[in-house]
């Protein structure tokens, strides 16, 4: 018996890695609570409560007793309310290596995941709240309603249903399986709840431990909805992924109708909701809704919806004349942060421009000719001039640190500046293309790295910028030279106390600036005497241009720290809130806005007198102003179409040289008056005991100055972290593979921080005993991701063949395939990947034969013998790999079904040393195996490039080639095919199957032109709801070969490519609320298909994302 008569083509399924994610996407997700990029530079500590365990890092020592202290406030009345307690204790991750502000429940492991950073800070469209207070109990409730609404144990958040089907090779009896044209993948889940609920009885929250707040901008959001009859519907409001605010609007309409259901029903029924969905039969909330209110969905929607209306219409018709001002911008959902060139010629603002997403870019226009240009992407909070108007300063989260952290800085744009030259754009055009990354602007100069600055602003000689750092749950305002050096400390606040937006007086004896402590946010003052108490220096109350505060500054040591002491005088402290302060150029008004009247509008306050007038009267609400040196004001204005910037033009005359207009019937309302609140009067010769208190909550003055304010301290003992493994999640499966049936499990869990995780499954076919096996465990506590991953699969098949001479049957071959792999994986800024990984192949076979041999008993003939199954190895194979990845798309709601800009890129270099059976070795008693050496290099690179269109299309364009750089393994007589490239199937040429198309060398492109069918269709079916349909056309050629390019091929018979076209149906679902479900069908004809076989092949996948 020869080798090439045992040997059957059984490898490790190539798709079973492939499509791993995709169908168990869910399980992943659940299982990695702090997934990211590694981060071993931390000390992570843990402090423990009776009900919860704080996880914290350096810096977060005062933000993890605080946590603990609020957890264990909401434990109570939370559990109560819901009648559910967790099985153990709720782990708690306080994070702040990022500048971003977040939190996250993981319900099925009892984690949340809190980044500390203020929500305010990086989002315009929630109020001011004590934002770990808020977090908190935000995610608390999350863990509490939601366990309570679980239909089935903690362990099992989903029973997985599966089906694999192949293609049939044809005329290839050492094929024993097809490459897959079937791949599904779905679900059932155990948790039914839909977004708005989830998220609505967590901002909701409950009596005794309620941190948050119907405000005015969830307010201005649904008035604006309702008005502007763009109310989400109930379905709508049942999913996320919707473009631009369209995910806020799920929270506010959340929040809305659970306030609508608690105030018409009560507090109690929310619980019983939860409870009602909890039960197996409801697929949906609707029935859970109907059982406890007695009223459908759709009713609630209704009655919730009538009773805004009539509110706000209400509101509405008691405004009187409106003063909205002329809106500048007509593009972009979000135009934040306009700021007037110190000439008035020119506005600079931050926009979205025609993006679904962010981040903002930097824009300024041209007043005069409305002329637009566009500076720089990526930028967050607000911007400053320079006093001369040549430069721009801004913030960015810049690249990721070598931990991958992205931490707001400090940049400054130079409008005078030189730009890119032709030249280096042209050194530049590959590498961009491979990293992502071009030549630096030499406009743009860096000011820091790894700051944490905040809301920054140029003193008025230009050589000081004034700025907030955040750090630790807490900001402090700070200063530095306009180069980045002599950076020092005005405030040392460690009790969360936020800062917003400093703004220099024109005589730079002061600064301005919003203050929130406990969620209740104003606006003070910081004068020049009080400077001069903290540097000890003596300073004149009066004088201007360099005197003042900046003579304070000046005179100061470097690095002199002024961080002991701090008092700010109070200017506007109204019982709503009080934001974004800016100065008239003449310095006797300060201009900002507030929501005391219950909308936002734009007022000015006399700083001497305390005198205000109301600047606006808008229906939707307005923030951020400008102030030019003409007494125009401009500022974000929210109403249909987002945010976008009005201007209110100078009116000279009764209301003083360079004073804007009061809104009508507003008048001008002196003795501190604004909308029936408080305003401080913050004169020069006000007493030290109307200072803004920094020490409590209140707003009782103090005597002297108030020193900076700290968080008490409980006392709790800190332990080092060492490892805390989460529950292990279990996700049955019940599979159809091969004609057969199958049961299985996918097991997930990780340590608490992510450190370790592990990942695996099991498939087992009762009726032949084939199966399924992978585990994959990662450590992240190095900078790179260290990785051992194992493999195996086990086929049972009764083909087979006898000898020549007939006196061996072979009755069937067993294959018992493995691979265990291990390396390290890392990440190169935000979009690139690398990975260094040794793999060791084994690919067994095990014969079942029998033999006849002359029988004993004397007559004559032959009689069968059975015997032992004889097992060998046909691969032992070693290779070293090095891979490199990059992906880049542009942001939108559709990128996954219709990706519209950006690339991918994969390469990858692989070290074969494979040991590939040739012969068994001739006269031995048993199977002894001979082995060729077959050691090679192999190139491949798959290059994707994505082109949007008009009209919501798009084109795709791919490139595959692959390179076998060796001889031996062309020879077919010796390895047929066995390492070839593929060129057929679901993931290439899909005009043919899979192994129809092999060769040593491969080159492939495929053009695809997609577009969209149904792009919003917004309805539901039970669990299913039905979100978009795209479609696509598309064409491919391609070629594999062993010698020449022009050589013929051999199944095909033609020496130039081949060729197909194909047609696609893209429909994206979303099940139970949450759960991505993506369906792909393909219908494909090959051009060149040979006499015999049918040209048409068809595809389905059901998985989580596209193959």
């Amino acid at each position: 018996m020869t080798a090439s008569g045992a040997r059957r083509r059984q490898r490790l399924a190539d798709w079973l890695v492939a499509t791993l994610v995709l169908c168990c996407g869910g399980s992943l997700m659940m299982a990695t609570p702090a997934m990211g990029q590694n981060h071993p530079e931390l000390n992570w500590q843990v402090i423990e409560t009776d009900h919860f365990r704080v996880f914290f890092h350096d810096g977060l020592a005062g933000a993890a007793d605080r946590t603990a202290e609020i957890a264990e406030a909401a434990y109570g009345p939370v559990t109560q309310l819901y009648r559910y307690e967790p099985d153990g204790k709720v782990r708690i991750i306080l994070k702040d290596y990022n500048d971003t502000a977040n939190g996250a429940a993981y319900f099925y492991l009892d984690t949340i995941e809190i980044w500390t950073t203020s929500l305010d800070h990086d989002f315009d469209l929630r109020g001011t709240s004590d934002w770990l207070s808020n977090v908190v109990t935000h995610e608390f409730v999350h863990i509490i309603s939601l366990g309570a609404a679980r239909k089935a144990p903690q362990r099992f958040p989903a029973l997985y249903l599966q089906y694999f089907g192949y293609q049939r090779e044809r005329d290839r009896a050492d094929i024993l399986t097809g490459y897959p044209d079937v791949i599904a993948s779905y679900p059932i889940a155990t948790t039914v709840i839909p977004m708005w609920f989830a998220e609505g009885v967590a901002q909701f929250q409950v009596a005794g431990a309620r941190h948050d707040s119907w405000d005015t901008h969830r307010d201005m959001i649904l008035r604006t909805a309702v008005l502007d009859d763009a109310l989400l519907s109930f379905d709508e409001m049942g999913t996320f992924g919707k473009r631009g605010f369209g995910n806020e609007f799920v929270y506010d309409h959340g929040f809305g109708l659970v306030r609508h259901i608690a105030q018409e029903y009560g507090d109690k029924a929310i619980a019983d909701i939860c409870a009602e969905v909890s039960k197996w039969r409801t697929l949906e909330i609707d029935a859970a809704i109907e059982a406890v209110l007695g009223v459908s969905a759709q009713e609630l929607h209704a009655a919730w919806r009538d009773t805004m209306s009539r509110r706000y219409n209400a509101q509405v018709a008691a405004l009187g004349d409106l003063q909205e001002g002329e809106e500048v911008t007509d593009r972009g959902f979000s135009n934040i942060h306009p700021s007037y060139s110190p000439d008035g010629l020119r506005l600079a603002y931050l926009s979205t421009l025609d993006r679904q997403y962010g981040p903002h870019a930097l824009v300024v226009r041209d007043l005069a000719s409305g002329e637009e240009e566009v500076l720089t992407a990526g930028v967050v909070s607000s911007i400053s001039w320079s006093p001369d108007g040549e430069r721009l300063l801004f913030v960015r989260k810049g690249k990721a640190d070598k931990y991958g952290s992205r931490q707001a800085d400090l940049y400054v744009y130079d409008l005078e500046g030189r730009d890119v030259g032709l030249r280096t754009r042209l050194l530049w055009a590959l590498p961009s293309a491979v990293t992502g990354h071009g030549p630096k602007s030499p406009r743009i100069s860096r000011l820091s790295h790894g700051l944490r600055a905040l809301y920054p602003a140029f003193s008025p000689d230009g050589e000081w910028i004034a700025f907030v750092r955040n750090r630790g749950t807490n900001n402090n305002l700070g200063i530095m030279k306009a180069d980045g050096t002599q950076i020092r400390y005005l405030t040392d606040f460690t009790d969360g106390t936020q800062l917003y937006t400093p703004r220099w007086s024109p005589d730079g004896q002061s600064l301005v600036l919003s203050i929130s402590r406990r969620g209740q946010r104003d606006i003070a003052i910081l004068r020049s005497h009080e400077a001069a108490s903290m540097v000890g220096s003596n300073l004149a109350a009066g004088g201007a241009g360099s005197a003042g505060l900046l003579a304070a500054l000046q005179g100061s040591d470097v690095g002199q720290s002024w961080n002991q002491v701090s008092a700010f005088h109070p200017l506007v402290t109204t019982a709503g809130t009080d934001r974004d302060p800016v100065w008239t150029t003449d310095g006797s008004e300060v201009v900002f806005s507030s929501d005391a009247s219950g909308i936002f509008n734009i007022y000015a306050i006399d700083v001497n007198t305390g005198a205000t007038r109301q600047l606006t009267n808008l229906i939707g609400g307005g923030i951020a102003p400008t102030v030019s040196v003409d007494g125009s004001v401009a500022f974000s204005s929210y109403g249909p179409n987002g945010y976008r910037i009005r201007q209110l033009a100078d009116t000279e005359g009764e209301e003083g040289e360079g004073r804007a207009r009061p809104a009508a019937g507003a008048g001008s309302r002196a003795n501190g008056n604004l909308g029936g609140a408080v305003v401080a009067t913050s004169g020069s010769g006000q007493e030290a005991g109307d200072r803004l208190s920094l020490l409590t909550a209140t707003r009782s003055g103090t005597d002297g100055h108030a020193m900076a304010a700290t968080a008490p301290a409980i006392g709790r003992t800190a332990k080092p972290y060492g490892s805390d493994f989460l529950k292990t999640l279990l996700l049955p499966r019940l599979i159809w593979d091969e004609g057969h049936f199958k049961g299985g499990v996918y097991a997930a869990t990780s340590d608490a921080l992510n450190r370790q995780s592990i990942f695996g499954g099991l498939a087992v076919a009762p009726s032949n005993g084939d199966r399924d096996l992978f585990a994959l465990y990662e450590y992240h506590g190095w900078r790179p991701t260290a990785f051992l991953e194992f493999y195996h699969q086990k086929r049972h098949t009764g083909r087979g063949d006898s000898t020549a001479a007939r006196d061996a049957i072979i009755t069937g071959l067993d294959f018992s395939l493995s691979q265990i792999s291990t390396g390290l994986r890392g990440t190169i800024g935000r979009n690139t990947q690398l990975q260094l990984s040794l793999t060791y192949d084994r690919y067994d076979a095990s014969l079942k034969w029998d033999f006849f041999e002359p029988r004993r008993d004397g007559v004559f003939g032959f009689e069968l013998r059975k015997q032992k199954p004889a097992g060998y190895t046909y691969l032992n194979g070693f290779d070293l790999g090095l891979t490199y990845q990059y992906q880049a798309a542009t942001r939108r709601r559709d990128r996954a079904i219709n990706p519209r800009g950006g690339r991918k890129i994969y390469f990858r270099y692989d070290r074969n040393f494979n040991f590939f059976l040739e012969q068994f070795k001739e006269n031995t008693s048993f199977l002894e195996e001979e082995f060729l050496h077959l050691f090679y290099n192999q190139f491949t690179l798959d290059w994707n490039e994505y082109v949007g269109l008009p009209h919501n299309t798009s084109v795709g364009l791919r490139f595959f080639g692959g390179w076998i750089a060796s001889d031996e393994v062309d020879d077919k007589e010796l390895v047929n095919d066995f390492f070839d490239y593929h060129l057929g199937g679901l993931n290439f040429m899909k005009g043919y199957t899979f192994y129809s198309i092999e060769g040593r060398k491969a080159m492939m492109g495929t053009a695809t032109f997609r577009f969209p069918v149904a792009p919003e269709i917004g309805a539901r079916f039970q669990q299913l709801y039905l979100d978009k349909i795209y479609a696509a056309v598309y064409a491919d050629i391609g070629k594999a070969w062993d010698g020449d390019i022009d050589d013929a091929d051999p199944i095909y018979g033609r020496s130039g490519p081949l060729r197909d076209l194909g047609g696609q149906l893209r429909l994206d679902l979303i099940s139970y609320y949450s759960m991505p479900t993506r369906v792909q069908a393909d219908l494909a004809y090959g051009i060149d298909e040979v006499d015999g076989r049918s040209p048409w092949k068809f595809y389905f996948t059901l998985l989580f994302g596209y193959l």
